[in-house]
């Protein structure tokens, strides 16, 4: 059961990625073909601000489940590597447990804030809002699989600061 959650975790996070790579490209896409109308043609796109921010949303959203899966996420970490492996080993799967009741909380949140704006839609795309707002619980749930995945099959530390000074 813990492989099949990790490989789980594995390919979800695989795939994440693309679809990341994917909107980053619209988005940017979207930016330049901004710019490019509104200093070269003289006129603005209505809806390529919006689009970008609803991709931007969700990119920012996606990419950080996914370091979730490798615990690339920023952290602060010199005191925690001098500790004996034992305890390294429970303060990361705390870490992880945090992580976990704080995706949890975002789903159950970001879930109920959404089905509370059913029916409105965005200003210039004429979207419906969800489609913004569905990041919350999305990327909540994605990253709790992550850190369900990590609670059980933590990621092995690779270096210390004192293999790296000396």
């Amino acid at each position: 059961m813990i492989l099949l959650l990790d490989r789980l975790s594995y390919w979800t996070a695989r795939a994440t990625n693309w679809v990341v790579v994917a909107m980053t490209v619209v988005m940017m896409s979207a930016l330049i073909m901004q710019v490019f109308s509104r200093y070269v043609l003289g006129s603005s796109l209505v809806w390529s601000e919006e689009l970008a921010l609803m991709l931007f949303t969700w990119t920012t959203l996606l990419a950080a489940t996914s370091v979730l899966r490798d615990m690339a996420h920023v952290r602060l970490d010199v005191l925690i590597s001098y500790l004996p492996h034992g305890i390294k080993a429970v303060w990361n799967r705390l870490i992880s447990l945090v992580i976990l009741f704080f995706c949890i909380a975002l789903a159950t949140s970001g879930y109920e804030y959404t089905v509370s704006t059913v029916g409105q839609v965005s200003a210039a795309m004429r979207l419906p809002i969800e489609v913004l707002h569905l990041a919350a619980p999305v990327c909540g749930l994605l990253g709790a699989l992550h850190a369900l995945a990590r609670l059980f099959k933590p990621v092995e530390e690779t270096s210390t600061p004192k293999e790296i000074i000396g």
